[in-house]
């Protein structure tokens, strides 16, 4: 998902958008605007590259679920002009959300002049817990849905800071099950927990 290893031209995702929309879907031979929005994802990622995938799942135009993406995907089935300029807004925010997080992640890296050991590679995950978080709520307004978006997000940043992929979704679904709820905004102190959590995972 690290937008840095895939080079993106914003300038051209319609015209690569259209072509996916209008493109046969491998199973059924339709245009895949016609047969569903998994289809359309399937293409961008063969297109773009994984992270073209991951705004799928993640839309919801209702303002209080609690998805990363709250618009609407545009367009009925039959439609494919106005299904190009939703899915073209729609993958422009997600590549938009994954840049703003990376530069958030960049923040919080582990100091490369220091020894970087394990305990600064702690302090670092430490460091990254309350500002990912707010980022979070922010996005989502804390909905129903918001804990997902959270935990996903946590797990890339611990990923970030060289833990490994499985632990590091381990570790985030434990601290957003045990510390935050749906529809609430963790305060102060429930973020505190998490911090610490994170920070003192395997210490």
């Amino acid at each position: 998902m690290d937008p840095a290893t895939h080079p993106f031209d914003p300038g051209r995702v319609l015209a690569v958008v259209r072509e996916v929309v209008s493109s046969s879907d491998p199973e059924t031979g339709r245009p895949r605007g016609l047969v569903s929005s998994h289809s359309v994802a399937c293409g961008l990622a063969e297109r773009y590259g994984p992270w073209a995938f991951g705004w799928y799942g993640n839309v919801d135009e209702d303002p209080c679920a609690g998805a990363l993406i709250r618009k609407p995907l545009g367009g009925t089935a039959g439609d494919l002009d106005a299904q190009v300029q939703g899915y073209t807004a729609v993958l422009l925010e997600w590549r938009s959300w994954l840049e703003e997080l990376a530069a958030l992640f960049a923040e919080s890296a582990p100091d490369v002049d220091a020894a970087a050991g394990e305990e600064e590679r702690r302090r670092s995950r430490e460091r990254g817990v309350a500002p990912v978080v707010a980022l979070v709520v922010e996005r989502t307004g804390a909905g129903e849905l918001w804990r997902a978006a959270c935990a996903r997000t946590l797990t890339w940043y611990l990923e970030s800071t060289g833990m490994s992929s499985e632990d590091a979704e381990e570790l985030a679904d434990d601290v957003v099950d045990g510390e935050f709820e749906s529809w609430v905004a963790p305060d102060a102190e429930a973020v505190e927990k998490a911090r610490d959590a994170i920070g003192k995972h395997d210490a």
